[in-house]
């Protein structure tokens, strides 16, 4: 892969199109860690350089993609998950209290684990290797709930990465994720995976103890038909609003759901909207706004 990929000065993947030219981009190299260059004439293709000069490195593009999506949900603090097996749930918007990057678990390390009202969630990003039986069983015996995104069609598709279209498929895309567990009590090969004796000996800080992570999202405030409705913009684009049950309001979130698929998640009673259609609710509630 050649290096059009790189990191800017907060370690966040940055394509070579969107950094300035020469060192000015402040960039270093994804696989290395060396200072390059972003090589920008008219007359080459765009790519980054060692300053140093050295032979450019071979980028790996599954650890591209991988850390990209680690990247992504951290910076949402959330994602849409399916229904929960075997439950009266719905796929809905998960918004998490914290997230904890590659934190090790006894004898599993996730690449994420989320906390849902004080529940430890297992996230799971596969690119080329995915969940195993062997690791199936160290996760059922410590019964938190897991959830695998398969980003593979992703990998072998013309989108870019980083861009809005690769973001949407890593938080949105309901067809690439399930859960691991809870599994469904009917396997799909007919048969239950039976218990193990793994005894997990490290355990998950609580809530209290984990540092603070920078939510990447910007509330609103609007007043609309005499009614209060706080609004959140997530980063991926998607827009949740929450309103007190005015039935005109109701009525026209509802009308936008169906116009632009979106959905209504009962847990936190809120609308969810995502790109492209959640710009025009936004700029909606701003006309509206008394």
């Amino acid at each position: 892969m050649t290096m059009y990929i790189a990191l800017n000065e907060n370690n966040k993947l940055v394509n070579i199109e969107q950094v300035e030219r020469g060192l000015a981009c402040q960039c270093t190299c994804f696989e290395c860690g060396e200072a390059v260059i972003a090589r920008k004439g008219e007359i080459k293709e765009h790519h980054f350089a060692h300053a140093s000069n050295k032979e450019s490195c071979t980028i790996n593009p599954e650890s591209v993609l991988h850390k990209y999506a680690k990247e992504v949900i951290l910076e949402s603090m959330g994602l849409m998950l399916p229904a929960l097996p075997d439950s009266d749930s719905e796929a809905a918007w998960w918004t998490f209290e914290k997230l904890l990057p590659e934190f090790s678990l006894g004898l599993i390390r996730p690449d994420l684990i989320g906390y849902f009202d004080g529940e430890p969630i297992l996230i799971e990003i596969a690119v080329t290797h995915f969940i195993d039986a062997e690791k199936l069983k160290r996760i059922e015996a410590f019964k938190s709930k897991c959830i695998e995104i398969d980003l593979s069609p992703l990998l072998n598709s013309d989108i870019a990465i980083p861009s809005t279209e690769a973001t949407q498929q890593i938080l949105e895309n309901l067809d690439n994720r399930r859960w691991i567990y809870p599994f469904p009590q009917k396997q799909s090969t007919g048969q239950q995976i039976t218990s193990t004796s793994y005894k997990i000996t490290t355990t998950l800080p609580v809530t209290s103890e984990l540092q603070n992570t920078s939510p990447n999202w910007q509330d609103y405030k609007f007043k609309v038909k005499g009614m209060h409705l706080n609004v959140r913009h997530f980063a991926s684009g998607m827009v949740s609003v929450n309103s007190a049950y005015n039935p005109e309001i109701i009525a026209m979130l509802k009308e936008w759901k169906r116009e632009g698929i979106g959905s209504y998640n009962p847990k936190y009673k809120s609308w969810n909207y995502w790109l492209p259609f959640s710009e025009q609710v936004l700029q909606r509630l701003k006309e509206l706004n008394e």
